[in-house]
């Protein structure tokens, strides 16, 4: 089941989508252990609430980082 979820996975498309470049990337969740990826999806939440906290907070920025936390949870945490 792990394999299916894995193969619907596009990182690299999914990063290309937030910074408009296709530069190559040296994170590829795919690649990580489960707690790998728990620590990143917890490392990108903490910085999403810090940037929501903000008086004026950057809404591209915050976009960028919901699309991306949703895509990892919703392929990786079980």
């Amino acid at each position: 089941m792990i394999e299916k979820m894995v193969k619907k996975f596009d990182w690299k498309k999914i990063i290309e989508e937030v910074t408009e470049t296709k530069e190559t990337l040296f994170l590829d969740p795919t690649k990580m252990s489960s707690d790998e990826r728990h620590e990143l999806i917890e490392g990108l939440y903490v910085d999403y609430m810090y940037f929501l906290a903000q008086k004026k907070p950057p809404l591209k920025i915050l976009k960028n980082y919901k699309m991306i936390i949703s895509e990892l949870v919703k392929n990786f945490a079980h």
